[in-house]
């Protein structure tokens, strides 16, 4: 995909300061409470678990739950989008859509956690006809 770029890295090397105490959960679990509402509403459950969590229960010693808490909320800007620049996309079609209308937006997918408030961005990209395949 043209303009993708992928934060797996930074979320491991995140993860990994935490896990050794450089940085504390207040600093990664502070999701803005309009994002907590868009993963609560819109959101889309993720194919993996909070790793805030999972680590929370490992240090617990406790089974993991089974519920998926962690949501996937994808956000669209752009000029040509005006006033809706920023505004949260529902589903893969209606991103599929704005990406036919307009010649160039940038999407960014956040993933966060209904439970603690984790949150980091997953990936961003760019869709529209200047980018179309």
């Amino acid at each position: 995909m043209q303009g993708f770029t992928d934060y797996r890295m930074a979320k491991r090397a995140l993860v990994r300061d935490v896990t050794h105490g450089a940085v504390p959960l207040r600093d990664v679990c502070d999701a803005h409470p309009e994002l907590m509402r868009a993963a609560r509403n819109v959101g889309s459950p993720a194919e993996r678990d909070c790793p805030i969590c999972a680590l929370a229960d490992q240090r617990a010693d406790v089974p993991t739950d089974e519920a998926p808490t962690l949501r996937l909320v994808t956000y669209v800007f752009g000029d040509a989008l005006r006033q809706r620049s920023g505004t949260v996309v529902w589903t893969r079609e209606e991103l599929d859509g704005m990406a036919e209308r307009h010649r160039s937006l940038n999407a960014y997918t956040v993933e966060c956690c209904l439970v603690c408030g984790w949150n980091h961005l997953v990936e961003s990209y760019l869709v529209g006809r200047a980018h179309a395949g």
